[in-house]
């Protein structure tokens, strides 16, 4: 009869000697924002930028009708135009080593799941510059820390429709928060209302005024519980990519290490500041 606790194979012998931990070939990869902007801004001057460190954009103002005097002379009309400059001045980068040891002996393919960070970081980098631009719009509705209310919502559009902007690509930008919020609103989640059918179900809200609605986390938030939101037509910014996302891989054979790096050149700018909406709430 054993009496003794060392004359057993115990849990404690086997942990140190014969259990191993055993690595999992899946990930847990950090959590990634929805990234919306990019696709909802103006791209159309990235054809002019295969050379150059700015894309100059002239205007053409309205001209004006007159009535035309008998027997005297018409008048011709010189208007003052302007230049809107997209300076192509941002070289954002994401970088990661890798020793060749760790390449041969784990279990996870670490190159691919880093490259595949590095695309991220560098969407959102885009992302966010862009995100930063709602100050620069002309107009405001909503208060930061109040969710915005569908009059709020309504006024916004009819400040598009004040500037003229075209009805087609407008969009609304909002939070999470914001749209916990729209979901428990009759005038947003009643199908009687709208077309996207039972958004309290199924938890998607569709398009509402003419806006196309986009949910992300990646928005300004000056401080806790507050966001700043976009009501915009696409026109309103524009988005030049001069060198698209590059990946570069390289060895290096004094650290015997693989050297990953992922290159992007691009620029933006507010192009018509009538044309967005800064729509302050909740974060």
């Amino acid at each position: 009869m054993a009496t003794g606790a060392s004359e057993f194979v115990d849990k404690t012998i086997a942990d140190g000697v014969f259990s191993p931990d055993i690595w999992s070939k899946q990930v847990l990869r950090a959590t990634e924002s929805n990234l919306v902007l990019a696709k909802c801004v103006d791209r159309q001057f990235e054809d002019d930028a295969s050379v150059g460190k700015s894309i100059k954009v002239a205007s053409i103002g309205n001209v004006a009708a007159r009535a035309k005097a008998e027997n005297t002379a018409i008048v011709y009309e010189t208007i003052a135009e302007t230049t809107t400059t997209i300076v192509l001045n941002i070289w954002s980068y994401a970088a990661v080593g890798i020793e060749d040891i760790v390449k041969v002996q784990s279990i996870v393919d670490v190159q691919s799941e880093y490259q595949l960070k590095m695309g991220y970081a560098i969407a959102k980098d885009i992302d966010s510059k862009l995100a930063a631009d709602v100050a620069g719009f002309t107009q405001t509705v909503g208060t930061l820390g109040t969710p915005l209310a569908d009059v709020d919502v309504v006024r916004g559009n009819q400040y598009l429709d004040d500037a003229d902007a075209p009805e087609n690509d407008r969009f609304l930008v909002m939070s999470p928060a914001e749209k916990a919020n729209k979901i428990t609103l009759d005038r947003w989640s009643n199908a009687l209302y709208i077309g996207n059918p039972k958004p309290a179900v199924s938890g998607s809200i569709g398009d509402m005024y003419g806006l196309n609605i986009s949910v992300t986390t990646n928005l300004v938030k000056p401080a806790g519980g507050q966001a700043n939101n976009f009501i915009f037509q696409r026109e309103a910014l524009a988005l030049v990519v001069q060198r698209s996302p590059k990946m570069h891989l390289f060895y290096d054979i004094d650290f015997f290490s693989w050297k990953l790096a992922s290159e992007v050149i691009y620029g933006h700018q507010m192009m018509r500041p009538t044309f967005g909406v800064w729509a302050k709430g909740v974060g």
